[in-house]
């Protein structure tokens, strides 16, 4: 089964940019990547990626993302292949449910496609951004025994039972912020990845309490608050100007299905 690097979910609902599409991690994105974690605009709303961000930085975690990818998109070929445009209706959602991916993370980048067909046959689309659903790792609980205590009870459970609780993380490139596209590209996903794929029935995120934007994302989505956690992040020194000791509070937001 060949890795499919080209498009997988076209954004629906988005208008503004022609061409928007889900597609799986590229090592040619490194220098977006790297760029787009060493703006203050993107960093400093962001708990995991090291700063500065580096081209080693991105190749080891390029390493684990792609793999990760890799197998989520040859479990996803073979459901598309077996289930076909049948897969999508509802009267065929009970037989869905039982081919399932099986990863705990599916990593995404978000692109945009040019507009010669050309061009799109040689994968010319643009990195503008990335989001990753995978099971929670539940940040927001800082007793740290607790909190892998939920992990691995959440990680325990089959793939597909409706008690897992999943977490979406992401972000874009300053240069397109503000437009509208993160509220589609997450419907998007919600719907067309974690229903369709994993059958997520709750969906979790999380942002800095000073990220009023990612908050507004969420609630466009169907979000709601369960709780804010104060000091729950310490900051790096290189992220507050070599300032030891700050910390920054956690809202916690869950979208929950039928």
């Amino acid at each position: 089964m060949a890795f499919v690097s080209g498009p997988l979910f076209p954004i629906y609902g988005y208008k503004n940019v022609k061409n928007i599409m889900l597609a799986q991690p590229r090592q040619s994105d490194g220098p977006m990547v790297v760029a787009a974690l060493n703006d203050p605009r993107v960093y400093m709303n962001l708990n995991g990626p090291p700063y500065p961000y580096t081209e080693k930085d991105w190749e080891e975690w390029y390493l684990f993302v792609s793999h990760a990818a890799r197998e989520c998109s040859k479990e996803y070929q073979v459901i598309d292949e077996e289930l076909g445009d049948q897969g999508r209706d509802p009267k065929e959602r009970e037989y869905q449910r039982k081919r399932l991916i099986m990863q705990s993370m599916w990593p995404l980048t978000i692109r945009i496609e040019p507009e010669l067909l050309r061009d799109r046959l040689r994968g010319e689309s643009a990195f503008i951004g990335t989001i990753t659903p995978q099971r929670s790792i539940f940040l927001y609980i800082l007793d740290e025994d607790e909190r892998q205590r939920r992990k691995q009870e959440n990680d325990g459970l089959a793939a597909g039972d409706p008690k897992i609780i999943w977490e979406v993380g992401f972000y874009l490139i300053p240069d397109y912020h503000g437009r509208g596209i993160m509220p589609a590209v997450l419907r998007t996903v919600i719907k067309h990845v974690l229903i369709q794929y994993m059958n997520a029935h709750i969906v979790e995120a999380t942002y800095f309490e000073h990220n009023s934007s990612s908050k507004r994302v969420l609630e466009k989505c169907g979000f709601r608050i369960v709780q804010l956690v104060p000091d729950a992040i310490a900051l790096p020194p290189t992220k507050t100007n070599g300032v030891t000791g700050r910390k920054v509070g956690l809202g916690v937001m869950r979208w929950q299905g039928a």
